[in-house]
């Protein structure tokens, strides 16, 4: 319902003097995710790799945040160095770049360690699934 609410197909957040536009299915992508994540995790956990159908269902929620952390690395590497500045007055000047600066939001290698560790997570769980298997 909350995809289908109105004809815009973005979400408009307004924080103090910052403005984000995100695309309505990003959005429920992430809070179906990352939920799912948390949930099936804690029961993997609990069943200790001994459900197959649980195992599966975390391995696609390990995906998923997969893919929403690799698009917050292109987010980050975009605004980092992103190269625009504001020109004030007057308005009709040319740009006058110094030097080009980059600022990311995170640090880089932190961010590619957690989508290498969310990777490991999903082949652990697949090859403990994998183990758990009855031979019939």
């Amino acid at each position: 319902m909350f995809l289908y609410s109105s004809e815009d197909s973005t979400i408009d957040i307004n924080v103090d003097d910052t403005y984000f536009v995100m695309d309505r299915f990003s959005l429920v992508f992430l809070l179906i995710a990352i939920p799912g994540f948390l949930i099936y995790g804690i029961r993997t956990l609990i069943n200790k790799f001994r459900d197959k159908f649980i195992n599966i269902v975390f391995i696609l929620f390990i995906i998923l945040v997969a893919l929403l952390w690799i698009e917050a690395i292109i987010i980050n590497d975009r605004i980092g160095s992103d190269g625009s500045m504001t020109i004030y007055p007057p308005l009709s000047a040319e740009p006058q770049k110094t030097k080009e600066e980059y600022y990311p939001i995170a640090n880089h290698t932190i961010m590619i360690t957690i989508e290498i560790i969310l990777i490991a997570i999903a082949l652990f769980t697949a090859y403990k699934t994998g183990k758990n298997k009855k031979i019939s």
